[in-house]
Formats: structure tokens, C-alpha cells, sequence
């Protein structure tokens, strides 16, 4: 992927440090924060700039593990809002009966049916394997949304997050994914180029696992969020709510934009995929200009796919109100990321 060029690509990212956290009374606490304009303009930077020198690829090759017979519009969903962000390349790597389901809602998917559900060791190493086949033509992996609790296919999600981390792939984690780091948090312990994306109740089973009261003094929301994440040593967690609050254990960033008053199903699935994408860019960025960041990666990264998404949730609300779902955010995707980075 090429970054943006000039003065902007030789800078890096991050001059100031982001200490944006919430108060007991959840307000902001800002002290010496970036104001949401200032993050706004760093992330800005990562975005890959639209003209006609670009090539296949260049803009995130992205891919979702996920897609069982029960569930297949959740890895959909997330695997489309990367291309609708602005990535070039989406796979789905899923079990056999989800395939051709997933084939039919968009021919613009690459979709893998690596995976059938029967409880055979072989089949396990040889699906992981086809996985692992692709890590060298991908820039990140989401697992998790539509996986499922089906014992082979958690398997062998747990073997691919393994292999993956063993390769250095950036990894997002939603839904069935953040069960499996629940049962094992020690998959992503340490890990740092990983994002987990609970929502209330995934979070409080993680904070469960890791012996982290949610009873007692100092139990706002900013400092559980930052006891978790300094259990797991590493990875970034986007924890879903009113206001998305991101948090790698140092820093603590606040998206609060505005999102739609809707909150339909699916809208997880389109923040892992555009978080993804994001940090596809922002790693590319960092890479061609040679640069480290002293704002984590995967921070800023989940900042602008938490932007973009509730600025997709505000406008499909906007025009459907109660009929909202998550197809409308797909359609508005690409809207949001023209008027927040493009105008």
C-alpha cells in the first residue's frame, strides 16, 4: 500500500500523547489529550489518498475467519465493510455449508470453504493449513463473527490464531473469537499488533476470566477497561458502547461521535472489518514512511474504524430510523469516509 506522500509521510504519527480517558461521573477527563480534531488529522494521514498510480492490493487485503450453517450474514457483513471502506481484496475463509450462502449476497468476496464440521484431526490440520497458505497475501484477520461454538471450527480458530500470531498478522477478534480468548486469554496474552472488540457482556466474561472485579471502588468503566488490557499485556481492546472506549493499557482513547439511536444487529461485524482495514493502512503508512508511532497502531487505527462506523450508524439512521439494519451502514460506509477523510 502507498502512503500518502509529502511532508505528512516523513513526519510519523503522533507528536503529542493521548491520555483521553473516562471519569468516575463519565465525563471526560482530558488533561494534555488530543482534541477529537487532532485525532481526527492523524488518522487522516493513514488513509491511503484515491488516485489512478494505484494497483490491486495496495489499499488492504483483508480476510474474515468465520461462517457456520447457522450463521453466515455476520461474516459478511464484516468482510464487506472492508471493501466498503476502501480496502481492495476480501476473503472469507468459512465451513462448507456457510459457503455458497455467503457466495450468493456479494460476488465481490473471496470466499474459502476450508472448513467442514466433523470432528476429524486430519481435517483440522489440513483446514488450518489452507488458512496459513494465504497469511503472505493478507494484511490482516479478523476471526470470530459467525464462527459459531461448534468444537472443530473453535479449533480450528484457536490453530489459526496461533499460526497467525506465530507470522506476526495483525488479528481483529469479535464475537466467537472473544469466547475462545475468554476460555484462553493466554491465545493473545502479550500479543500486541491484536484488537478484541467486546461488547458489554463479552467484556465482563473476559474481565471474569482474568480476575478483574467489576464490584467495588474505581469501577468506572476507563479503569476496568485499563486493568483488562494490563492483564493481556499487549493487545488493544475496543470495548462497544454508548461511547466505543480503546484502550492498549496505556493510552485510553474516546470515540464519541454521533451513531445511529438504532442499535441493530450486526454493527459489530462492520466495526471488525473496517477496524481491519485500518489497520491494514496504518501499518502500511508507518512502513513507507519509515517511521514508529508513538501513538500505538492499533490505537489510532481503532479510533478511525470507530469513527467511521458510528458516522455510517448516524447517517443510515438518519434516512430509515426504525427500519434501520445493518445493510443501510454498509451503503453508508463509503459516504462517511468521504465526508470525515476525502473532502
Amino acid at each position: 500500500m502507498a502512503a500518502r506522500t509529502g511532508q505528512e509521510a516523513r513526519t510519523g504519527l503522533g507528536s503529542r500523547t493521548v491520555t483521553r480517558n473516562l471519569s468516575a461521573s463519565g465525563e471526560r477527563n482530558d488533561g494534555n489529550a488530543m482534541m477529537s480534531d487532532e485525532i481526527r488529522s492523524e488518522v487522516r494521514r493513514i488513509v491511503p489518498a484515491l488516485t489512478d498510480d494505484r494497483y490491486k492490493g495496495q489499499s488492504g487485503k483483508i480476510a474474515v475467519l468465520g461462517g457456520c450453517a447457522e450463521y453466515t450474514g455476520a461474516p459478511y457483513f464484516a468482510a464487506f465493510a472492508a471493501l466498503a471502506v476502501g480496502a481492495d481484496l476480501s476473503h472469507v475463509f468459512c465451513s462448507t455449508s456457510a459457503a455458497p450462502v455467503i457466495k450468493q449476497y456479494s460476488p465481490d468476496l473471496l470466499v474459502h470453504p476450508y472448513f467442514m464440521q466433523t470432528a476429524d484431526l486430519l481435517q483440522q490440520m489440513r483446514a488450518t493449513a489452507e488458512v496459513e497458505g494465504w497469511f503472505n497475501r493478507l494484511d490482516c484477520l479478523v476471526v470470530g463473527p459467525g464462527l459459531g461454538r461448534d468444537p472443530l471450527l473453535l479449533d480450528i480458530a484457536r490453530s489459526v490464531i496461533l499460526r497467525a500470531r506465530a507470522c506476526k498478522i495483525p488479528l481483529v477478534l469479535d464475537g466467537d473469537g472473544l469466547f475462545l480468548v475468554a476460555r484462553e486469554p493466554d491465545l493473545v496474552a502479550g500479543y500486541t499488533n491484536c484488537v478484541l472488540t467486546p461488547n458489554l457482556n463479552e467484556f465482563r466474561r473476559l474481565a471474569s476470566t482474568l480476575g478483574v472485579s467489576l464490584h467495588g471502588p474505581n469501577n468506572d468503566r476507563s479503569s476496568k477497561l485499563v486493568e483488562v488490557t494490563a492483564h493481556l499485556r499487549g493487545p488493544t481492546l475496543v470495548s462497544k458502547g454508548p461511547v466505543d472506549a480503546i484502550c492498549d493499557g496505556k493510552v485510553t482513547m474516546i470515540c464519541n461521535a454521533s451513531g445511529g439511536a438504532k442499535r441493530c444487529g450486526s454493527q459489530g461485524d462492520i466495526l471488525a472489518g473496517t477496524i481491519a482495514t485500518f489497520i491494514a493502512w496504518t501499518l502500511a503508512f508507518l512502513d513507507s514512511a519509515r517511521q514508529s508511532a508513538e501513538i500505538n497502531p492499533m490505537v489510532l487505527a481503532s479510533y478511525g474504524a470507530c469513527l467511521v462506523t458510528r458516522t455510517a450508524a448516524a447517517y443510515a439512521f438518519a434516512s430509515r430510523k426504525r427500519a434501520m439494519v445493518a445493510s443501510d451502514m454498509l451503503a453508508q460506509l463509503g459516504s462517511a469516509m468521504e465526508m470525515l477523510f476525502d473532502s
